[in-house]
C-alpha cells in the first residue's frame, strides 16, 4: 500500500466533516447490524469514506462539489469491478435524515424488518426496535438499549405502541422526558418513562 495514501488517509480521519462524524458514530464499534466498518480507508488508488470488508460495502458522504462528478463515476466503476457495492449520501441527507440513511445501509445487510403494527400490520421485530433505539445522544442510546434488553419482551401492546411513539421523537426532547426535565403527554407515557428510568 502506498505510504503517502496511508498518511493522507490518517489526515482525513482527523479532519472528518460533521456529516462523516455523525455517520461514523453510528457505524463504529459494530453498532449497525454488528458489522465492522473502517473509515477513510485506502482502496487501490482511492481513499473511501467508509468500508465494510465483510459485506463488500463502501459508503461515501459527499458535498455539493460531487454533483455529476466524472471522477466519482470512474471511482465507483472501479470499486464495483473489485466486488464492492457503493452507497452515496449527500452531507445534508446524513445530517438531516440520519434515520433514513441508516435504514438504507441496514437494508443492504438484510431485508427490511417487518413493519410495525401501526405502520400497516405484521409482528413487531425486536431487531427493528433495537435499531430504532440507536441514538446520536450517547446517554439516550445506552438507556434505551438497556430498557429494550430488560423489559421490551414483557411490554403489552399498548405499552409497545407508546414506546414506538416515544422513539419517533427527536433525541433531545425524548431525553428531556426521560430525565424529567419535560412533562410526559399522557399517563401511558408517564408509566412507561418510569420503567425506562428504573433500568
Amino acid at each position: 500500500m502506498n505510504n503517502n495514501r496511508q498518511i493522507f488517509a490518517k489526515e482525513l480521519r482527523g479532519n472528518m466533516t460533521d456529516a462523516e462524524r455523525l455517520l461514523w458514530y453510528h457505524l463504529r464499534a459494530h453498532r449497525l447490524s454488528g458489522m465492522k466498518f473502517k473509515r477513510q480507508q485506502p482502496l487501490g488508488d482511492y481513499i473511501v469514506d467508509f468500508v465494510c470488508f465483510g459485506a463488500r460495502l463502501v459508503i461515501e458522504v459527499d458535498g455539493g462539489q460531487h454533483l455529476d462528478n466524472m471522477q466519482d463515476q470512474r471511482r465507483d466503476t472501479w470499486l464495483r469491478s473489485q466486488g464492492f457495492e457503493v452507497l452515496r449520501f449527500w452531507n445534508n441527507e446524513v445530517l438531516e435524515q440520519t434515520d433514513a440513511v441508516l435504514e438504507r445501509v441496514l437494508q443492504f445487510f438484510s431485508p427490511s424488518p417487518p413493519p410495525l403494527p401501526h405502520e400497516g400490520g405484521g409482528d413487531k421485530s425486536l431487531q427493528r426496535v433495537r435499531w430504532r433505539c440507536r441514538r446520536g445522544l450517547l446517554e439516550l442510546d445506552i438507556v434505551l438499549g438497556r430498557f429494550v434488553a430488560a423489559h421490551y419482551a414483557r411490554l403489552d401492546e399498548a405499552e409497545k405502541h407508546t414506546f414506538d411513539a416515544l422513539l419517533d421523537m427527536p433525541d433531545n426532547p425524548l431525553w428531556d422526558m426521560i430525565s424529567g426535565k419535560r412533562e410526559a403527554a399522557s399517563g401511558g407515557q408517564r408509566a412507561l418513562l418510569e420503567k425506562i428510568r428504573a433500568v
